[in-house]
Formats: structure tokens, C-alpha cells, sequence
């Protein structure tokens, strides 16, 4: 019975992110980071580090800011044609 359950899951294929058939982008972003690291040092790698991990708070912080924009000019758009 378990010998059944296990062969009908559907396995995982676990294959290198810079393998053979990846895409010629992350190739790219190899060797951006790479060229950064010899341009500008540690420092580079610290703050790509940063935007890898703060990537979601940051672009929620992008999105609110971006919101409140527009609120405000919708809200000067309503003021300006009521007075």
C-alpha cells in the first residue's frame, strides 16, 4: 500500500539554477553582481543582499506611496472643479 502511495507523487525535479537550459537572463545577473563585487567591493554584495531580502517590503512601501499620490491628485482634481 505505501509502495503505491509513494510512486503516484509526483517527484520533484531538482536541477541547478545556473544549469544546463537556464535562461541567458540569470547568466546576466551573474555577471552584473560579479562586475559590481570587482567595481564597488563588499558594499555591492551588502546591498544586493538587502534588496533580495527587503524586496516585498520595499515594493510595498513603493505601492502606498504610489497610492497616496494618486489619491492626493484625485482628491486636488475634486477640490479644484467643485470651487
Amino acid at each position: 500500500m505505501r509502495s503505491t502511495e509513494k510512486n503516484k507523487r509526483k517527484q520533484k525535479s531538482s536541477t541547478l539554477s545556473l544549469g544546463i537550459g537556464s535562461s541567458w537572463t540569470a547568466w546576466l545577473l551573474l555577471g552584473v553582481i560579479a562586475w559590481g563585487f570587482y567595481t564597488w567591493g563588499e558594499g555591492f554584495l551588502w546591498v544586493v543582499l538587502g534588496f533580495v531580502f527587503c524586496r516585498n517590503i520595499l515594493l510595498g512601501i513603493l505601492r502606498g506611496l504610489v497610492s497616496f499620490v494618486a489619491l492626493i491628485g484625485f482628491l486636488y482634481f475634486l477640490i479644484t472643479r467643485i470651487f
